[in-house]
């Protein structure tokens, strides 16, 4: 079609269907996205989205908010940053409150919820999923040419990397050498577990996890801290434990097993009500 601009977003993840969902108003782009995973969704629990995320949606339109809303998203009155080990345990380092000033600090949203509302209007024809993007055939002048492992192509004249740290967009843009396309280990695991709402009230306390003032809680100690947030209109609870490893540092593990001890030697200084909730992630641990 004369005039007609084809598009293609590579990654079906949330900035994908994010861009997905803002290009579709425009009546004049033929725009495709491709997923590598055999079906569009997001691993892990919840996800922050922050001021300048939520400014972005509302550039997109009323519709990208209203998917937001409909995925239980809870807004944040503030983040807290507290000590959980030293001479003043549980004390309040830092506040993050712009509440007070008009300003969003935050939404906390389950991924998965989230990335079905952005993409729940998209025709089916326009989303491709089981397509690794092998290799780009660049014509000089011309249009690209996308090479999947399943052997299939599509043709675009713009393609958008929204693939990842392992992105193979990026290593077409940057080359192949370039030590930015090769993302290295920062030397944190992380563990993620949900939890019923009043579950979590009882194990942590009522103050912290309280839905009618939502705060998200960043706990700080030795080499590691302990997150929760409440998402899903108030009904679950997000616990993120974090652990500084040095030995993965700068390496490409991106998996590796933990032990129920480990976890234990590592949080066994930290105050009750929160050794108690660390215990129930544990819990769920082979």
């Amino acid at each position: 079609m004369s005039g007609t601009i084809r598009v293609a977003i590579s990654g079906g993840g949330l900035a994908g269907a994010s861009l997905m969902h803002a290009l579709l108003a425009h009546s004049h782009l033929d725009v495709h996205i491709f997923e590598s995973a055999a079906e569009f969704k997001e691993a892990g629990a919840a996800v922050g989205i922050a001021r300048n995320a939520l400014n972005a949606l509302d550039l997109i339109g009323p519709s990208a908010a209203a998917a937001l809303e409909r995925s239980g998203a809870v807004p944040l009155r503030g983040v807290r940053f507290m000590l959980a080990q030293g001479d003043s345990p549980n004390t309040m380092i830092d506040e993050a409150d712009d509440m007070m000033q008009g300003q969003r600090v935050a939404s906390i949203v389950h991924r998965a919820v989230f990335l079905h509302e952005l993409l729940s209007t998209v025709a089916p024809n326009r989303m491709h999923a089981s397509k690794k993007l092998e290799h780009i055939d660049r014509g000089e002048n011309g249009p690209l040419t996308l090479r999947f492992a399943d052997g299939s192509t599509h043709v675009c004249d713009i393609l958008i990397g929204a693939d990842g740290i392992h992105s193979t967009v990026s290593k077409h843009i940057l080359g192949e050498n370039d030590a930015a396309a090769h993302p290295k280990n920062a030397g944190w695991w992380a563990i993620m577990a949900l939890k019923p709402y009043e579950l979590a009230r009882a194990s942590i306390g009522s103050g912290p996890v309280n839905i009618e003032d939502a705060q998200e809680h960043m706990w700080i100690g030795d080499s590691a801290y302990l997150m929760h947030n409440v998402l899903n209109h108030g009904q679950i609870v997000q616990l993120i434990l974090s652990v500084r490893d040095d030995k993965p540092e700068s390496s490409t593990l991106w998996h590796r097993m933990i032990n129920k001890d480990e976890i234990k030697n590592q949080y066994k200084e930290w105050p009750d009500h929160l050794t108690k909730a660390i215990d129930e992630v544990r819990s769920i641990i082979i």
